[in-house]
């Protein structure tokens, strides 16, 4: 009796070790499935970071790099492998690397992205960005890293500046027509102009007070006639 009540025991055993390891089969199907969805998520991820046009980073909670872009290794003339591990103070010069210190710990403190308008010297040249940091946090909301994100507004802070230049020039031109356009006492025998205070001074010291005219001196011909042949 012990065998026979022992033989649907066996049988109910293997049926359940099959399905367990159909169930354990499956699992790993979508682990895997799983596993090439992240890797291709990771490779259009990179693709991004590699051809946007402007650097990014990520730093750790210490504040050392993790994660540039392209585009920041084209600015910095320094690749990933050798900015991992180091801090801003290890690239920039001091007063630079201060400012990055002074930003990120202000993004980290508030726990929320902020926005900086910032002009730094780099190998190329100086650069103006408008640069979103924000804080990237882990499962648990613990702080992980600080993240940055640079657009760069160079060659618009110029154009700004040059319209400001051109707006100036423009104003000290109208400026000059409109004294240019008053009216001037003139003496009629020495041709000297008096001024708005009264006093007389001569005309080419006048028009150069007032306008960006240079004189020369030279004889007319008619003048040439009398001084040269009395």
């Amino acid at each position: 009796m012990q065998a026979f009540h022992g033989a649907p025991l066996q049988s109910h055993g293997h049926e359940e070790l099959e399905r367990r390891i159909a169930e354990l089969e499956r699992e790993n199907a979508a682990l895997r499935r799983e596993r090439v969805e992240l890797g291709d998520r990771e490779a259009d991820l990179l693709a991004v970071l590699a051809h946007t046009p402007a650097p990014i980073y990520l730093k750790d909670a210490d504040l050392k790099y993790i994660l540039v872009n392209a585009r920041y290794e084209q600015l910095a003339h320094c690749s990933l492998d050798v900015l991992r591990g180091k801090t801003d103070y290890d690239i920039f010069p001091e007063p630079v690397a201060q400012l990055f210190r002074e930003q990120d710990r202000e993004v980290m403190a508030q726990g929320a992205p902020r926005e900086f308008e910032e002009t730094i010297p780099l190998p190329d040249g100086e650069f103006t960005f408008i640069t979103v940091k924000f804080p990237v946090h882990d499962g648990a909301g613990k702080l992980r890293a600080v993240g940055g994100l640079c657009t760069d507004i160079t060659a618009r802070k110029k154009a700004e500046q040059d319209r400001e230049q051109l707006i100036l020039q423009l104003q000290e031109a109208v400026a000059e027509v409109m004294t240019l356009r008053k009216i001037l006492p003139i003496c009629a025998w020495c041709k000297q102009i008096r001024d708005d205070k009264g006093y007389w001074t001569q005309l080419e010291a006048y028009l150069s007070q007032h306008s960006e005219l240079e004189f020369t001196h030279s004889i007319c011909p008619r003048c040439s006639d009398k001084v040269l042949d009395p």
